[in-house]
């Protein structure tokens, strides 16, 4: 095989890995539009600003567990240390 041909080939495969790549990976665009609505979400449920900011921010805080916290009648600032 030529030096040519596993250029070729090696530029192929960098190629298919990048386009696996950027199909698995969250664009920064999807990574903002799902905190906004993670922000939104939470500011719903009544939380204040600093404290549905940072469980927005943190991917490990389930806003369904939130969300029950605030449905069985947990007080807001109780929810957010336990979420926290």
């Amino acid at each position: 095989m030529t030096v040519r041909a596993c250029g070729s080939i090696f530029r192929g495969v960098v190629e298919e890995a990048e386009r696996i790549q950027a199909e698995v990976e969250p664009s920064q665009s999807e990574q903002l539009w799902t905190r906004v609505w993670r922000l939104d979400q939470f500011t719903r449920l009544g939380f204040d600003s600093a404290g549905a900011t940072l469980m927005a921010d943190d991917a490990q805080v389930d806003l369904a567990q939130a969300r029950r916290l605030i449905a069985l009648g947990c007080p807001l600032e109780t929810a957010v240390r336990i979420l926290l």
